[in-house]
């Protein structure tokens, strides 16, 4: 089951203190997959849709409570869907108006946010889980983190999007095909969303998670630094060792004062090892800085003896083209 799924499941198990709540939680429903049906003989259904099996039972259970009307609960197959089962719970002509009515939906207007149903914190938090219930998903956040509703009716998203606002979380509005976007990224926002509609479980989850992710981002970062540091300190380690044999070349053990000469002689020999490592192992032992100190003299003195020899080619060769003219 997905993390979304195991959402709404969650969702469906609350058990709101209160009438006032289980009707915005209806309400939220009925806005967000609800639709009018008219038949012949004049005669309009109020029919919601859902592919989600707990949901259908929350709102068929809801309906029954709340209005005490008698749906009918149905079962069908949707062809873009790949054949998967979807429900269609349709109430009557005489219910319909009833319960649309008591949701505050009113056919002949722009669908909206009902301000007389959502007057209590409570009851706006109830009519958020509805929507939610009916057309949201949040993603899995081991992936990423992104919770939208997908709604048909603009204006109502454009409602839905003020009323997600006086929960002080931002939310942003988006097209896909013909549908509008209602939809949150974030880690916080989304964690505090979900609060809202009241999955502490699925909360829970999404902040464990996050932890994970922050551990294993932090571990690579530790990890990549680690190579950073060895690679370079493989580099100067090569870089010295060339310098090394170079002044001993051209100018021999001899030329070099004692410190220098120890430090040279334990670079050639141990090469993998760290400043610190080849510090301890001077007589007397030298610090970290020291040690570095010494092996860029001797790169500076290696650098040194290649200028003169470049110095002693030129000369050389200037001596030559004259000899010639």
């Amino acid at each position: 089951m997905s993390y979304s799924s195991q959402t709404k499941e969650e969702l469906c198990r609350i058990e709101p203190d209160s009438v006032c709540c289980l009707l915005a939680e209806l309400s939220g429903i009925v806005s967000a997959a609800g639709s009018v049906i008219y038949r012949g003989g004049g005669e309009k259904r109020l029919s919601i849709e859902t592919e989600n099996s707990a949901v259908a039972r929350r709102t068929f259970t809801l309906l029954r409570e709340v209005f005490d009307v008698q749906p009918e609960l149905s079962t069908f197959k949707r062809a873009r869907l790949g054949g998967r089962s979807s429900f269609r719970i349709e109430i009557s002509d005489s219910e319909a108006a009833f319960v649309l009515e008591g949701c505050g939906i009113h056919v002949t207007h722009r669908r909206s946010v009902p301000r007389e149903i959502t007057v209590r914190k409570c009851c706006r938090m109830a009519f958020l889980r509805g929507v939610f219930l009916a057309c949201g998903s949040v993603a899995d956040p081991e992936k990423e983190y992104h919770l939208e509703f997908v709604l048909g009716d603009e204006a109502f998203a454009q409602a839905l999007q003020r009323l997600i606002a006086r929960f002080s979380l931002s939310a942003h509005l988006g097209k896909r095909r013909q549908m509008t976007l209602v939809y949150l990224k974030g880690q916080n926002e989304i964690t505090d969303m979900l609060s809202i509609f009241g999955a502490q479980s699925a909360r829970f989850q999404m902040e464990d998670a996050y932890i994970r992710k922050e551990l294993r981002n932090n571990a690579n970062r530790a990890v990549n630094c680690d190579s950073a540091n060895v690679q370079r300190a493989v580099t100067a380690a090569a870089r010295q060792i060339e310098a090394i044999k170079k002044l001993l070349a051209a100018c021999g053990a001899s030329s070099l004062p004692p410190a220098l000469l120890e430090i040279a002689r334990l670079r050639l020999e141990y090469p993998e090892m760290s400043l610190e490592e080849l510090g301890k192992m001077c007589d007397p032992p030298v610090g970290k800085s020291g040690v570095n100190h010494r092996l860029r003299k001797l790169e500076q003195m290696a650098g040194e003896v290649g200028e003169k020899s470049l110095d002693r080619m030129d000369k050389n060769a200037y001596n030559d083209e004259d000899n010639r003219q």
